[in-house]
């Protein structure tokens, strides 16, 4: 009765490590989530037109820093639910599949002949526990393989993670010498107007006052444009 217990308890340690390792996940989704924030408000904010040294070495972070993001992303769906195969844990079968099986046991020990009652509720009961038993082992060996691979998945998660947030940390220096040149100044484009196109307005007032009397005249005015710089 002792093993049996034994291998009952090791079976819901299995169980209870699944949940353990599914709820340690939600963590490195709010990591992740922050350091690609990061990423996009640098790359958003970054002056890559500006001096050419400052924009490959953003760059060559940028991407390092995005390919680690993509690694470490990848391990955790993985460790999540390995892609779209999921993972499939060992449970028990239903109870009404383990009562039939030991009403079974019951008409078959019944039917062979030469023991009471009771010796049969005995030996019916013993298949039953070694069926149990047989059901522990062998769903214990799937759920700590399962757990395994869910712990390396994490694993490499992290560290992925950990190289992204390196690499981020170092795309800080680039980007704070750019945002410290370009602090406050003006970065609106200016457009220069070439050829500039003669206009011509016409405007026409209606019943105006001209000496006590109401009268309509037209009056013509001619703009044209002239060449400067003009903000946009």
């Amino acid at each position: 009765m002792a093993n049996d217990e034994f291998y009952k308890d090791q079976y819901d340690r299995t169980l209870e490590r699944k949940n353990e390792i599914n709820s340690s996940l939600s963590t490195p989704i709010g990591i992740l989530t922050a350091l690609v924030a990061g990423i996009l408000y640098a790359s958003s904010n970054f002056e890559f037109l500006g001096h050419p040294l400052l924009s490959i070495t953003f760059s060559f972070f940028c991407i390092l820093s995005i390919f680690f993001l993509g690694r470490s992303i990848f391990h955790l769906v993985k460790a999540l639910s390995d892609l779209h195969n999921g993972y499939d844990y060992a449970y028990l079968p239903e109870m009404t599949s383990l009562d039939q099986f030991f009403i079974s046991s019951v008409a078959f020990y019944n039917g062979q002949g030469g023991l009471n009652p009771i010796q049969v509720q005995k030996a019916a009961q013993a298949d039953l526990d070694e069926n149990l038993k047989q059901l522990y082992i062998a769903g214990s060996d799937i759920n700590q393989n399962n757990n395994k691979t869910k712990t390396y998945q994490r694993f490499k998660c992290h560290q992925f993670m950990i190289f992204s947030f390196i690499s981020l940390s170092l795309l800080i220096i680039p980007f704070g010498i750019d945002f410290t040149l370009n602090k406050g100044k003006d970065k609106v484009h200016r457009v220069k107007l070439l050829n500039p196109i003669p206009l011509k307005i016409n405007i026409t007032h209606r019943n105006t006052i001209y000496n006590g009397k109401k009268s309509n005249y037209t009056e013509t005015k001619a703009f044209s444009i002239a060449n400067d710089k003009r903000r946009r």
